[in-house]
């Protein structure tokens, strides 16, 4: 579910972007071999099959939305300009960095209110009001999106389209937002035409690999990574092999990234081991040690939670 910023929490959460005070060249790195990888993806395609191109890009997709995070949180140079070069292109053709920004940066603001629909964009939950006010159909729809099938087929997609429908009607009410809606809407039309009209990449490819291929590497990412527990870290910790930690930057030892969010994505592995978050995370929101594998064997058919937010706060 998206989350919609005042102008004033919005100025207020731009502030709160830590600089670096010298280049982080292990992003720089990643950043050089993203866009070397998409930009061969999509010249070579002709020469492909489409199964090879689609995989490429729905990884290079994924791991360039890990980018966009780190970006959004200020890294990896001292230069805000130059970091917006490096990832402000709308990819996927549906978020914006500077919306991403605005409502990634929110949630880091309450850790209490994490896993909270309407609040947290990862949350897992849907409120009271909507599991009341939904269908017998619709409340199917959202228990199967408690599942690692469900969430990865229907619930990305559905959330996707929430968030632009959400965020057009926030437009609508703020200019500044209106504004960074116009220039993304520009920007993925010269986008579009130059990944289709210009380097001919076929259109199903395109939204296949750029436009699912985020939806699913982010989707499988923030599964379960938050989830509400009365006492202790409501952001898990996943054990991941060095393909999808390196896919996910290391945000996977997602609470170790909640402690520190100014920290490098490379620093999370050791910062990790030095804050215990291992044990802090089996205490709370939960430990993977087995990794995604582990999630897709709990959760791949089975509810990972209850639709509806535990807390006794009643969220509207």
């Amino acid at each position: 579910m998206s989350v919609t910023l005042d102008p004033e929490s919005a100025s207020r959460v731009c502030r709160r972007r830590h600089l670096p005070e010298s280049v982080e060249w292990p992003t720089i790195l990643v950043a050089a071999m993203i866009w070397v990888g998409l930009a061969a993806s999509i010249l070579t395609h002709p020469l492909m099959p489409w199964w090879v191109t689609v995989p490429l890009l729905m990884f290079l997709a994924g791991w360039y939305a890990s980018l966009q995070h780190e970006v959004v949180h200020g890294h990896p140079t001292p230069w805000v300009l130059v970091n917006t070069a490096i990832a402000g292109v709308p990819l996927d053709f549906l978020y914006s960095l500077a919306r991403f920004r605005d409502l990634h940066l929110a949630h880091h603001d309450d850790p209490s209110r994490l896993t909270e629909p309407g609040i947290d964009p990862e949350s897992r939950y849907c409120s009271s009001q909507a599991w009341e006010q939904a269908s017998r159909c619709g409340r199917l729809v959202l228990q199967a999106e408690r599942t690692l099938v469900g969430w990865l087929t229907i619930g990305v997609v559905r959330g996707s389209i929430r968030y632009v429908i959400s965020d057009l009607r926030a437009a609508g009410r703020d200019r500044r937002i209106a504004g960074i809606w116009a220039r993304h809407v520009i920007g993925c039309a010269v986008l579009g035409y130059v990944i289709v009209g210009v380097a001919g990449l076929p259109l199903i490819q395109m939204l296949a690999g750029l436009v699912y291929g985020r939806m699913f590497c982010t989707g499988l990412r923030t599964f379960a990574e938050h989830r509400w527990v009365n006492e202790g870290t409501m952001s898990a910790v996943v054990h991941a092999g060095p393909p999808l930690a390196l896919l996910f930057l290391n945000n996977n030892l997602h609470h170790t990234h909640h402690v520190r969010p100014d920290a490098a994505w490379y620093r999370l592995p050791k910062l990790n081991r030095d804050l215990g978050s291992d044990a802090i995370a089996s205490a709370g929101a939960g430990l993977y040690v087995g990794g995604y594998a582990e999630q897709w064997r709990r959760f791949g058919v089975r509810p990972f939670c209850q639709p509806v937010h535990p807390s006794s706060r009643r969220i509207s």
